[in-house]
């Protein structure tokens, strides 16, 4: 039987920042936090360095470096979407919802005029070129795609590279200047895990929990694309490492073995846009008011802005300009800093500015 126990709202705060190793404690290696996690949100490369960066205390480069040598990829697994993933689990982790999201994308094959035969004819382009662990950049990639026929303009060349990465084929390597490169799984990692699909989503669940818990069932649904059959599933196959606790009369899932001390917890953070931090739940009232989240995400656009977190709540965002000798950082408050908090966030500052190895200035909206 799950434990069952109360917290309050800002215990969950903690425990959060704790879990997803946002509170750092010693260095770990980038994969040891892609895999803590499960998958680490990458649409937004460079924000997804310093979501890398913030919980290994690793700086820029050394994490570019752990990129090219594979140690983590991006490819699109759970709800289809870019996620830095470890590589000998890509092919599972894509494979869980691969079928439905396939499925899902029909129509979008039909509008972008696309059949069966423009990605056989991909398929056996990509693999032909990308031989022995090789890496070709999306200019590269899509020239010889249109070299044997395959159309990739308005929209083509993304659902096919897409499509090739949720059948396991392709995934998503170090950046070649600003264009991403592309390798194929199977010729570059040849120890991949093979599991079933059941003992793939016991996986994820447990990662899922351990490191972003406390969370509902319907946080997990949403973060992995699963069903609630599957999420029900999963949770059940955990039960002896998780624990039931109640807040605010909803049930939420964590780490039975999770601990957190006052006197560890940080209390200022800048956190990148796409942080999991934010995108790793559907509920996201416990560290936002309502009112700011258009703030985060104007428009509800998909593209979430890097966050100011004081005492696990997101109290505004901020930019980076980076110039030649140095990072101007400006803040966007929601409400009027305090003296206290603008000293707080000097703590995060020097943090990313260790990071870029560049001093750091900060300037205020």
């Amino acid at each position: 039987m799950y434990i069952l126990s109360t917290m309050n709202i800002q215990e969950l705060r903690e425990y959060r920042l704790t879990q997803q190793g946002i509170v750092r404690s010693g260095k770990r290696t980038p994969l040891e936090v892609i895999e803590s996690l499960g998958a680490m949100q990458g649409q937004d490369y460079h924000g997804s360095i310093w979501a890398i960066g913030l919980r290994t205390g690793l700086t820029q480069a050394e994490i570019i470096k752990a990129i090219e040598n594979y140690e983590v990829i991006r490819t699109w697994p759970q709800r289809g979407t870019l996620h830095f993933v470890p590589p000998l689990d890509a092919r599972w982790m894509v494979g869980i919802s691969a079928d439905r999201l396939i499925k899902g994308a029909a129509q979008r094959r039909v509008s972008l005029k696309l059949d069966d035969s423009h990605f056989v004819k991909a398929e056996k382009t990509v693999k032909s070129i990308l031989t022995n662990g090789k890496l070709v950049s999306r200019p590269v990639l899509i020239a010889a795609l249109e070299h044997v026929g395959v159309a990739t303009a308005d929209g083509r060349a993304y659902h096919i590279i897409w499509d090739l990465s949720q059948r396991g084929i392709l995934f998503v390597g170090a950046m070649d200047g600003k264009q991403p490169t592309y390798g194929l799984i199977e010729e570059t990692f040849r120890n991949n895990t093979v599991i079933s699909r059941e003992e793939g989503i016991i996986l994820l669940t447990k990662r899922y929990f351990l490191s972003h818990g406390p969370a509902t069932l319907q946080d997990f649904a949403w973060w992995s694309g699963l069903t609630m059959k599957d999420v029900r599933f999963g949770l059940s196959e955990n039960e002896t490492l998780l624990q039931r606790v109640l807040i605010e009369g909803r049930d939420y899932w964590f780490d039975k073995s999770a601990k957190i001390s006052a006197s560890s917890i940080q209390i200022a953070y800048l956190l990148p846009g796409f942080d999991e931090y934010f995108l790793g739940y559907k509920d996201r009232s416990a560290i936002i008011d309502a009112n700011n989240v258009q703030k985060v995400v104007p428009g509800n656009n998909g593209m979430f802005k890097p966050t100011i977190v004081i005492n696990g709540v997101i109290v505004g965002t901020w930019q980076r300009t980076i110039k030649k000798d140095k990072v101007i950082i400006t803040l966007s408050p929601f409400e009027k800093l305090s003296v206290k908090q603008r000293k707080l966030i000097n703590i995060p500052a020097k943090q990313y500015s260790d990071f870029l190895e560049l001093p750091v200035e900060l300037e205020v909206l």
